[in-house]
């Protein structure tokens, strides 16, 4: 634990000049840990030597990123960013299935669907940060993207320690129980409110839409949750405990960033779809 809590605290230290010194700064950073998080996942999944798959992946990871973080900052037009993601997510699974069925069965086409569904996972995910960043307010929400997977993870463990009975989904993660779900949900539901109450008052907003503080904070905590819940059925099933050993008492990228690659893109189209929901009124 505490290995753990002083790894934590680095981190921290490290995202403050990251986030401040804008875009670009959390481009790069975004960029490195979605690479490490992508070879995580190769290798957990059996697949890092395989050219035929890891390449391609590699390729995706980086292109997908890169493509939309310079078509919407040049252009500034989120219909351009999707036209993009999809045509390269229909390169990349086409060129994973293609490469199957060419190498005369040694790389099976479970596989490759595995490699593509994961793949694409943590790349939406990571890309989400990026492109929540540079949206108006896209500091603050980044921020609250963070926050919230914390708030949910930290708030579900003690509340899981002080009044956990009923296990979860003991299959996937036997510690994880009913109760610390519920708690982690209501937890940094609050946090989620307190935050964007704060955030309104020292930029002299107008107003705050409470319910819609309260049902984005609700569904995100949830969502983190699941994030939690899909990186550790992965690993699960591959029989390993860790995805890797770059964070002392965390493990891999994957397994601190979780929750942050299932909230992200759920951030984003939040605050994408005009009139949904919006937060800041």
């Amino acid at each position: 634990m505490k290995t753990r809590i002083i790894t934590g605290f680095v981190l921290l230290l490290i995202a403050i000049p990251v986030l401040a010194f804008g875009e670009a700064t959390l481009f790069s950073a975004v960029l490195a840990l979605e690479l490490v998080a992508t070879f995580e996942m190769l290798r957990c999944l059996g697949a890092v030597r395989t050219p035929a798959l890891a390449i391609p992946s590699f390729i995706y990871a980086a292109a997908v990123p890169c493509g939309l973080f310079f078509v919407y900052a040049l252009a500034g037009r989120p219909v351009g960013c999707i036209v993009l993601l999809s045509a390269l997510t229909y390169f990349y699974v086409v060129t994973l299935l293609v490469l199957s069925v060419l190498s005369g069965g040694k790389v099976s086409v479970s596989l490759a669907c595995q490699c593509a569904v994961t793949v694409l996972y943590i790349t939406v995910g990571f890309t989400g940060l990026i492109m929540t960043r540079m949206r108006p307010h896209g500091l603050f929400f980044v921020i609250m993207t963070a926050v919230t997977a914390c708030a949910t993870d930290i708030f579900a463990y003690f509340s899981g320690m002080l009044f956990g009975r009923h296990k979860l989904i003991p299959n996937v993660s036997p510690k994880k129980t009913v109760e610390g779900a519920i708690g982690g949900t209501l937890m940094s539901t609050l946090a989620f409110v307190g935050c964007g109450y704060l955030y309104a008052y020292y930029n002299h907003f107008a107003g705050v839409r409470l319910f819609a503080l309260i049902f984005c904070g609700c569904f995100l905590a949830v969502v983190s949750q699941f994030g939690d819940l899909i990186a550790s059925y992965i690993k699960r099933a591959a029989g390993i405990k860790d995805y890797g050993r770059i964070f002392p008492g965390h493990g891999g990228v994957l397994d601190r960033f979780d929750s942050i690659i299932a909230v992200a893109p759920a951030m984003c189209i939040l605050l994408f779809v005009p009139g949904l929901f919006p937060i800041i009124s």
